[in-house]
């Protein structure tokens, strides 16, 4: 007997039927002996029940192994979450999991899952008492009911770690209030009048800053904790980590200056946040790219949220322009080269670096064509990092790539449409036209095309200096 860590073939044939009759089921972090899924709701809630489904070694003559979470109160499982189901107990070769997850999905249906009463160990509570979210899986997006429910669910997710911040947030408060309540007994017992300054209110703000802070700290470690076990998609915790991320610097930069200054009325919201969108968007590009070296995210996925950061990370600097704002200045003081150094090298791809063979992006010239440009930038990254990767350099990837760029040089102003970039591009696309569309190109094609693509973009770069 074959053991399923040798045997693909029957992994892949799995794969297939999964895809074709059991909607709403992926791979966890791309492990086809991992399936993770939506199968109902805890009755009287929208609280969503996923199963987890592990093909052990031995299948198909071993059945897979099936527990739930959260622990629900159900007749088919047991307290540490396991399903026990007739077709698993009974199993037979010529069973498949897609077979496995329709039944749960049924008996689910039939018999409503309860919420699971229990004491909460206390060991399971993180040292500031911030609960973790339970973020769903994506689901297949053709199945609309399912979409849905993951959305709603999501959302839900979002609201419960906004509503736990802010519940830390009011007990800073709280204590807060009580130390200046002390504070002014004991100026006043030492016959020190008590005068209720802005200076006295900045001390609760200060301190209210102080705990959003790190409350939203401790939010990005339970996400980092959700995404490392599994619990949710590269993509949702992309999303998830630049939105507090971004309120998390916003915190840290009110709290500096409240505490040099005692208040916030010289401070430049405005520009603030567009600091805090800048910064948060290099974060989550440093997490992207290191999950894409990983394989944690799918080609589609990857480049619709390289598009996404790009433009935001233009967006920001469009606006920072206008006040003087200098990049490198920035990078240094907030340390990015050192705490996000694969973020910082996409952004320096994208925006160039002033030198004798390269010119940066002057952004004064976005105003007309800034989304244009973003995507122009973006596909001309994602082709220099399939190249540089080489293992994903797929034909039909790299073709895709070029056809933007193509597309945009051709609608773009001032580009003739003699540029030697667009016969350069032409003539590449003759080349990897002749590979098959999912064969990977030599290393030879891959090293050349990607000095190719740089110089593209660098050229790019020159057209919009000159406009």
């Amino acid at each position: 007997m074959r053991q399923i860590s040798t045997d693909d073939y029957i992994l892949a044939n799995e794969t297939q039927l999964i895809y074709e009759n059991a909607a709403g089921f992926e791979p966890v972090r791309g492990n086809l002996k991992h399936w993770k899924g939506y199968v109902g709701t805890i009755e009287g809630t929208e609280i969503p029940i996923f199963a987890n489904i592990f093909i052990q070694d031995g299948f198909p003559d071993i059945a897979p192994f099936v527990d739930i979470t959260p622990k629900v109160n159900h007749p088919n499982t047991d307290d540490d979450g396991t399903l026990v189901m007739k077709i698993l107990a009974e199993w037979k070769r010529s069973y498949h999991v897609h077979d496995v997850i329709n039944d749960i999905k049924q008996l689910f249906v039939r018999v409503p899952a309860k919420p699971y009463k229990t004491k909460r160990s206390k060991k399971k509570e993180r040292h500031t008492g911030l609960q973790r979210a339970t973020i769903p899986v994506r689901q297949l997006p053709q199945i609309e009911m399912v979409a849905t429910k993951r959305e709603t669910s999501i959302e839900t997710e979002k609201r419960e770690i906004e509503d736990t911040v802010i519940d830390y947030q009011t007990k800073i408060d709280d204590i807060s209030r009580k130390i200046e309540k002390e504070r002014a007994s004991l100026l006043k017992e030492g016959g020190i009048k008590v005068d209720k300054s802005d200076k006295e209110i900045s001390i609760s703000l200060e301190e209210n800053l102080k705990a959003e802070s790190y409350a939203v700290q401790e939010t990005l470690e339970v996400l980092q904790e959700k995404f490392e076990d599994g619990d949710m998609t590269t993509v949702d915790f992309l999303k998830l980590y630049k939105r507090y991320s971004k309120n998390g610097y916003k915190a840290e930069k009110q709290h500096n200056h409240v505490k040099a200054s005692g208040s916030m009325s010289k401070l430049d919201e405005r520009n603030l946040e567009l600091e805090a969108d800048l910064y948060a968007s290099i974060v989550t590009l440093d997490n992207l790219a290191k999950s894409y070296e990983d394989n944690e995210i799918d080609q589609i996925a990857y480049r619709k949220q390289l598009r996404s950061l790009i433009r935001s990370i233009f967006k920001s600097r469009m606006q920072l322009e206008k006040v003087g704002f200098q990049l490198e200045n920035f990078i240094k003081k907030e340390k990015l080269d050192n705490k996000y150094p694969k973020g910082i090298r996409h952004l320096r791809v994208a925006e160039g670096v002033e030198t004798a063979d390269a010119v940066s992006i002057p952004f004064d010239s976005l105003k007309k064509m800034p989304s244009k440009t973003a995507d122009y930038v973006a596909s001309a990254i994602e082709l220099i990092d399939l190249t540089r990767l080489r293992s994903v350099a797929r034909a039909d990837l790299l073709l895709a790539d070029m056809d933007e760029m193509l597309h945009i040089l051709k609608t773009f102003p001032s580009i003739p449409k003699d540029h030697w970039v667009i016969g350069d591009i032409n003539n590449w696309r003759e080349i990897i036209g002749k590979y098959k569309p999912e064969e990977v190109i030599k290393e030879e094609d891959c090293e050349k095309l990607e000095f190719q693509a740089a110089r593209w973009l660098n050229d790019f770069r020159r057209v919009l200096k000159e406009l």
